[in-house]
């Protein structure tokens, strides 16, 4: 499969997961009251006061395995990127493809046909047309020009 080819399949899959996910919206929305009940509002303040030495810890972690991380995650992103950017492709392919196996489109491919048919023939007939009045024209022309002269 082309690379552009690729790409515009992938774009095809991201538009149809994209409305496949805002669907779900108005049911994830409606479950955040609830996820946000279930925290204890008591517990806040002593998770607020743990944190600067919690958040130095972790600083002190993170910037010692950074680089490792770093190379480690650039590998692993582009190898999800890459997952991803095929799925979406494969996903987009079948949606185009089922668009094209669809009754309705296949009755827009005939009626085109049917269409383009029918505009070829009326050039035709307008050609003929536009042939036999200059021929008529002419023919009227060289009379006139006999009779007067």
């Amino acid at each position: 499969m082309s690379t552009a080819k690729k790409a515009l399949y992938a774009a095809v899959g991201a538009g149809d997961l994209w409305l496949e996910q805002a669907k779900t919206l108005p049911k994830r929305v409606t479950a955040l009251p609830k996820e946000i009940r279930k925290t204890d509002i008591r517990e806040l303040p002593s998770k607020a006061a743990s944190l600067p030495g919690e958040t130095r810890r972790r600083v002190e972690t993170v910037y010692k395995t950074a680089t490792a991380r770093a190379d480690k995650a650039t590998g692993k992103v582009r190898k999800r990127a890459t997952k991803t950017f095929t799925d979406l492709a494969k996903r987009g392919e079948k949606l185009v493809k089922r668009v094209q196996r669809s009754a309705p489109t296949k009755r827009a491919i005939e009626q085109t046909k049917a269409a383009r048919s029918r505009v070829k023939a009326a050039a035709t007939s307008v050609r003929k047309a536009a042939k036999a009045d200059t021929e008529a024209v002419t023919a009227a022309a060289e009379t006139v020009v006999e009779q007067a002269g």
